[in-house]
């Protein structure tokens, strides 16, 4: 229980690190989490001002890269697709480091909220990275929720503990099944 409740009314822009609820999803049999369904699930009856995914990709991008696909679907659906171009890609491991990422977001996040843009950042990552933006968030007037998965490698306790309100992924219903609908691809 908490003191913070969703008021009908209250704006609310949601703050997606993709990587990392990508990596969150790795553990999900079955499915994949729907983006779609889980931004309408947090946000609730309440107004939503923005929706953002943060992402990294190669430098050497081309547009037939299924990152792009992703970025380009997501951004069909209503999302801000932010890319940051990975200053290391490992062609062996086809791996996109997250480089300028977590600044991405936390920089969209802070401005949005000295703007009075929100009133509530939703935030999907447990990444530790946002604590110091959370705090900046809250210290402006703004509330800020959490959401992730309930197991150690996806959230980190300290932001689980700095945000007003924290939501456990797995026990929302935002799983999708089949491929059409769309969410964090499993990697």
């Amino acid at each position: 229980m908490t003191l913070f409740g969703n008021r009908d009314g209250d704006r609310v822009m949601v703050f997606i690190d993709y990587r990392n609820i990508c990596d969150m999803a790795q553990g999900i049999e079955l499915g994949h989490i729907d983006l779609y369904r889980l931004t309408q699930i947090l946000v609730a009856n309440r107004q939503l001002e923005g929706a953002y995914v943060f992402d990294a990709v190669s430098r050497f991008v081309s547009k037939d890269d299924a990152n792009i696909k992703i970025h380009d679907k997501l951004q069909r659906i209503g999302f801000r697709v932010v890319e940051r171009r990975s200053l290391d890609y490992n062609r062996e491991t086809n791996k996109v480091d997250q480089k300028e990422v977590d600044v991405s977001l936390a920089c969209e996040m802070l401005e949005h909220a000295l703007r009075d843009h929100y009133d509530v950042a939703v935030v999907v990552s447990g990444d530790r990275d946002f604590v110091p933006v959370m705090e900046k968030v809250q210290a402006a007037g703004k509330r800020v929720e959490v959401a992730a998965l309930d197991n150690n490698s996806s959230f980190n306790e300290e932001c689980k503990r700095k945000a007003d309100v924290f939501y456990y992924l797995d026990k929302l219903p935002i799983i999708a099944l089949d491929s059409e609908n769309f969410g964090a691809e499993r990697l």
